[in-house]
């Protein structure tokens, strides 16, 4: 028998190894790949969110320089308001009222209340992957949440408003979802 000659069960066995080989490294990428999808797919829905909400806070800063000409500075009466319909157009993912009070995922929505004769309400995100924005976390079962308030001079630090402390325009609040 020469050297360097491979038998036919030899032969087999080696054709099927490197097949196992081909298989296994194969799916290691495709591993690969649907965690940089997933992690893509993260960072793109981060990005969105956090261009709405500076569209949503340029709205207040133009809606509080409103109401400072025309109402002398007087923002309670918008406090909880929607501040989507301040935008000029609908910002992509915004689903206007929030159905059956809820987001769907990857979806932006308005979730109004009753409070005395005035609706007030939140602007409610619910992220279809898991992100961080604005400091608070959220998931497809987390959403996040603001309410439009009105932005203070806080002279002493406290985080709340005192009578005597100066309102200057309104922002966006960070609240419960739920």
């Amino acid at each position: 028998m020469a050297l360097g000659r491979v038998g036919p069960v030899h032969a087999g066995f080696d054709r099927w190894f490197r097949v196992l080989v081909c298989a296994a490294v194969i799916g290691v990428l495709v591993w690969q790949l649907l965690d940089t999808l997933e992690q893509e797919a993260a960072r793109l829905q981060e990005q969105s969110a956090k261009l709405t909400l500076n569209q949503l806070r340029a709205a207040l800063v133009i809606k509080g320089a409103e109401i400072k000409l025309r109402h002398g500075g007087e923002y309670g009466a918008w406090q909880g308001k929607n501040p989507f319909d301040w935008l000029e157009g609908s910002p992509a993912g915004y689903t206007g009222i929030c159905p059956h009070g809820k987001a769907e995922p990857g979806k932006w929505c308005f979730l109004p209340q009753m409070a005395g004769a005035s609706r007030q309400g939140r602007v409610i995100f619910r992220p279809a992957e898991p992100i961080t924005i604005a400091g608070q976390q959220g998931n497809r079962e987390t959403p996040v949440a603001w309410a439009t308030g009105v932005e203070f001079t806080d002279s002493n630090g406290n985080g709340k408003r005192d009578a005597d402390e100066r309102a200057t325009g309104l922002t966006l609040i960070p609240v419960a979802a739920n």
